[in-house]
């Protein structure tokens, strides 16, 4: 019994809820989007587990602000990502900068402050992507594994980036 290739993606994203995990995945990667280049100079979201988004802020005050806004922002990742999708977000002031990359001098020695930002993939990866996800037959299903599949390779090409220093 051979089965097609489209056919055990599909079962597979259904069986194994992948298509809320992916959804979930994209809050963390859509944060600056959402809030604004503002609030993403002193804030990062870091990872999304059942539903509550944890997002790392500057400090106590950033935190206090930003949970004044969280009913607006997590209507608007519902928005972007599906109604209940994000059903909380869990703010901790870590007082830790979300800079790009300085160099601080301190008696000689230099110390790197950052943060790790995602880069977005270049247009022929995902137009590979996207022609892999031309054998699947459900429209809603084939987005959903597009979406996941470029999260995943984003994800790859951060965890290479941050273990190379």
């Amino acid at each position: 019994m051979t089965v097609r290739i489209n056919v055990a993606i599909e079962s597979s994203l259904r069986r194994f809820g992948i298509v809320r995990k992916v959804k979930r995945s994209q809050a963390v990667f859509m944060w600056e989007d959402v809030v604004g280049s503002s609030a993403a100079k002193v804030s990062s979201a870091v990872t999304c587990k059942d539903g509550i988004l944890f997002v790392e802020v500057k400090n106590s005050v950033w935190a206090a602000e930003l949970s004044l806004l969280k009913r607006d922002i997590i209507k608007k990742l519902n928005r972007r990502l599906g109604r209940g999708t994000i059903k909380d977000i869990r703010f901790r002031a870590t007082g830790r900068s979300f800079q790009k990359p300085k160099a601080k001098h301190d008696k000689g020695k230099a110390e790197e402050t950052w943060t790790i930002r995602k880069q977005a993939l270049p247009a022929s990866e995902i137009t590979r992507i996207r022609e892999l996800a031309l054998g699947i037959e459900d429209p809603a299903v084939q987005e959903v594994f597009v979406r996941f599949a470029i999260t995943a390779q984003e994800t790859r090409k951060l965890r290479d980036r941050v273990l190379r220093g």
